[in-house]
């Protein structure tokens, strides 16, 4: 039989956005879910009763952090990784264009820096004008992450040359020499996630 307080969440489950994370039972039912791991598996490596993360994944009780931080290692997580942040503040960074800083890496090549030290990785849009290189090999620690959205960019890795068209995208081992060129008469732009704080 359904009624419409059987369709209400629980006072728990309404979690307040106010407060700044997630409900820790949502959060549970779909690490738990995606893994195909069952509430008595999820008990078992935790510690924690079944009946006790039923009654969390219902919304029914709150989680001490001791036992949130036992049941976040179950997923390979930590406390604040499991509730989907880490040292960044729940409500969102915004950068407008342009207040982002710009730096000329080479004639005709421009770079927009997006930093995010706390997270430990850096977003670079690279602008290169027709026929721009940049002037040297870039090498440094980490991995980038690199995807064209406008043009067409030769993108030179270890001595070999790579064409990348508009939604190529490319990832490597940023410790080999690597640099980027447009060899054609249109603009091109890149957008890169650097694994590493370079700028």
């Amino acid at each position: 039989m359904t009624d419409a307080a059987s369709s209400t969440p629980p006072a728990a489950a309404r979690r307040d956005p106010e407060l700044g994370f997630p409900s820790p039972g949502e959060v549970l039912r779909r690490l738990r879910t995606q893994r195909g791991m069952s509430l008595r598996q999820v008990a078992a490596e935790c510690g924690l009763s079944v009946s006790f993360l039923a009654a969390l994944e219902r919304g029914e009780t709150d989680i001490a952090l001791e036992r949130l931080a036992r049941l976040a290692r179950v997923f390979g997580h930590d406390v604040g990784s499991f509730l989907g942040f880490t040292q960044g503040r729940a409500a969102p960074s915004v950068f407008p264009f342009d207040d982002q800083e710009v730096i000329e890496r080479a004639p005709g090549v421009d770079y927009r820096v997006l930093r995010a030290p706390e997270l430990g990785y850096q977003v670079v849009q690279g602008d290169f004008a027709p026929h721009s290189a940049l002037g040297e090999d870039l090498q440094h620690e980490g991995t980038d992450l690199i995807i064209v959205t406008q043009g067409t960019l030769v993108a030179r890795y270890n001595g070999v040359d790579h064409a990348l068209h508009r939604g190529d995208c490319v990832r490597w081992s940023a410790g080999h020499p690597h640099t980027f060129r447009n060899d054609s008469d249109e603009p091109a732009r890149m957008v890169a996630l650097l694994f590493n704080s370079l700028y």
